[in-house]
């Protein structure tokens, strides 16, 4: 019997054949799964559900770290999607604990991958995801996605600490809010007011004062370019006030001058200006420096919290250290920049200015001066003594005026070119003035008194020249003139008293009291007319005497005569109605041009 056994495979050579057409499809195979774990995340994180959510996010982190080492590197389109997916995760959260650890942990997603460059494209594409959704937060959502920009810029900031604020990952950050949030053609305000917000607050907390002057000067430089081109009022408004002047504001120069107001205000302001005040070191803060000294080693190490919490805990925020000469070179380049618009060139040198002022050791913010009050102003008057001094002012001014009116048009003339007082005045004027029946009135303080006997002068009458003739005096009377009223009849003229209508109509109201009715005289025919009916129905026993008929008679209240009433309706075309009458003039407005005749119209036509 022939015995058989398996067939040997021929030797394979040492090189691998070629495969031009497989390396292709595997790597499209890996792409669409890729594709499809994406969505898939997406879908899962968008849920509504805390347990479930919180498990697919615990497998993302994994999956990030593991995706992120592999040969197949992310593209923006990969972020896109995750972001949708983690921007709807936040968008279902509740209560605020859960929303805080998951904005921490969303945070904490950026340290997930090998790089720091694709740390901070996953930190740009969310900034563009916020961007584009911020129009669509309500008022109900927009705190907890505020506090999820926060928590992943300072994640983002780690991120440069970590890689001691390098220049190239300092810019790319830079880069990514400034095109995302600053740079777009449709501008969420409330996102970059937000932001301007919060960018210097992290920056001192994550730095914790270690920042090099130089990486402050580049980190802020893309304001710098954003005040020179952006239009909108209120971002560069936001950014004077909390970049530039916040600088400012939390430097050392800025604590001074606000612990020196703070003492200047509550002394009361006692000086003109704030640089009156010198800080002394009190034996609190000397003692507190010594036991700082000798147990500074000893004292446990409290974990620093970076943001106020419930239960009284304070966020410290280090001081960030800047060279002013460097703020100012970088402004004074955007200042002469060809693109820079007019408006911004004022705003710079405001800025410019501040600086200037602060290199040279002045804190050009806050309130310096202040007007002092003299004490003689500060001093208020006694009420009692102004009263009595308005009383006799009162009195003076009564008596001047009374005085005033004594003198005649020609006297207050010469009283007004004088230039005296009204009683200094009146006095001269007593003086000079002549007798009158051998008496002469002598007024102080309008008060008529007569000069003793001794004091009589005697005029000596004038005689009257000829030739000038003698000017006619106006008669005056003597005794006052007599009423016309009061004068005699005159013989044919006669008196007529007309009543007042007060006693007119109190006449007539107690001459109705008297009478039942007042007697119509145009109404007699309808008093007649009244009468018969009245006898028809006494006479007619079947109906009852309460029903009554009113008839009101117009048979007299006509200002018209009947006769030319008749001619008027006679003559008018309308009234009576007559239904063989036919309108003179048809309704519907003749066309001035008439149309042409149909020849297949057949009428009859009446001569």
């Amino acid at each position: 019997m022939p015995s058989f056994r398996a067939k040997k495979s021929p030797k394979s050579s040492a090189k691998k054949p070629k495969s031009v057409g497989n390396l292709p499809g595997k790597k499209l195979e890996a792409r669409v799964q890729l594709l499809e774990q994406e969505i898939k995340f997406a879908q899962a994180l968008a849920g509504h559900e805390p347990r479930i959510q919180a498990k697919v996010l615990k497998n993302l982190k994994k999956w990030l770290a593991l995706r992120s080492k592999s040969s197949y590197p992310f593209t923006k389109a990969d972020f896109l999607r995750l972001w949708k997916g983690l921007y709807y995760a936040m968008w279902m959260s509740d209560k605020p604990l859960v929303q805080e650890e998951l904005a921490e942990d969303l945070g904490g997603l950026l340290h997930l991958f090998a790089t720091p460059e694709v740390s901070l494209q996953f930190y740009e594409v969310f900034l563009q995801t916020m961007n584009r959704e911020w129009y669509g937060i309500d008022q109900w959502r927009i705190d907890k996605f505020m506090m999820l920009i926060r928590r992943v810029t300072r994640q983002a900031l780690v991120i440069l600490k970590e890689n001691s604020w390098r220049l190239d990952l300092v810019k790319q950050f830079r880069k990514a809010f400034k095109s995302h949030i600053f740079g777009q053609i449709r501008v969420s305000i409330g996102l970059s007011m937000h932001f301007l917000d919060l960018y210097l607050e992290e920056v001192a907390k994550v730095s914790e004062g270690s920042l090099k002057k130089a990486t402050v000067t580049s980190l802020i430089r893309p304001f710098i370019t954003i005040l020179a081109t952006n239009s909108e009022g209120r971002i560069t408004g936001a950014i004077v006030r909390n970049i530039f002047d916040g600088l400012l504001q939390q430097s050392d120069l800025g604590r001074q001058h606000r612990e020196k107001f703070d003492a200047w205000k509550s002394f009361g302001f006692p000086t003109a200006s704030i640089d009156d005040l010198e800080m002394v070191e009190g034996e609190s803060d000397a003692e507190s420096e010594e036991t700082e000294q000798e147990g500074g080693e000893e004292a446990p190490e409290e974990k620093i919290a970076l943001d106020p919490r419930a239960g009284r805990v304070n966020v410290v925020l280090h001081e960030i250290k800047f060279n002013p000469k460097g703020i100012i070179k970088a402004l004074e380049k955007a200042y002469y920049a060809s693109n820079t618009k007019s408006k911004a060139r004022k705003t710079l040198r405001k800025i410019m200015v501040k600086f200037e002022k602060y290199a040279q050791g002045i804190y050009p913010l806050g309130i310096h001066r202040v007007p002092v009050i003299k004490e003689e102003i500060a001093k208020m008057p006694n009420l009692e003594e102004k009263a009595i001094e308005l009383e006799e002012f009162e009195k003076d001014l009564m008596n001047s005026t009374k005085l005033l009116k004594t003198l005649t048009k020609p006297e207050r003339r010469r009283f007004m070119k004088s230039g005296l007082k009204i009683e200094e005045f009146v006095k001269q004027l007593q003086k000079t003035k002549p007798k009158i029946n051998g008496t002469s009135s002598n007024l102080t303080n309008g008060i008529t008194e007569t000069p003793p006997p001794e004091a009589t002068l005697t005029i000596k009458k004038r005689k009257k020249h000829p030739e000038k003739p003698t000017k006619s005096k106006v008669p005056r009377f003597t005794e006052e003139p007599l009423d016309e009223w009061e004068k005699p009849l005159e013989e044919g003229e006669y008196e007529y008293f007309v009543p007042s209508t007060k006693k007119r109509l109190q006449e007539l109201k107690e001459s109705a009291q008297t009478e039942s009715t007042v007697v119509n005289p145009f109404a007699l025919k309808a008093k007649k007319l009244a009468k018969k009916k009245k006898s028809k129905i006494e006479e007619s026993p079947g109906e009852s005497s309460a029903k009554k008929r009113v008839r009101i008679a117009l048979e007299m209240n006509t200002s018209q005569d009947t006769e030319e009433y008749l001619r008027q309706v006679r003559s008018s075309p309308q009234i009576p109605y007559d239904s063989d009458k036919k309108p003179a003039k048809g309704l519907l407005k003749p066309n001035l041009i008439p149309g042409p005749i149909n020849p297949y119209y057949k009428r009859k036509i009446h001569f």
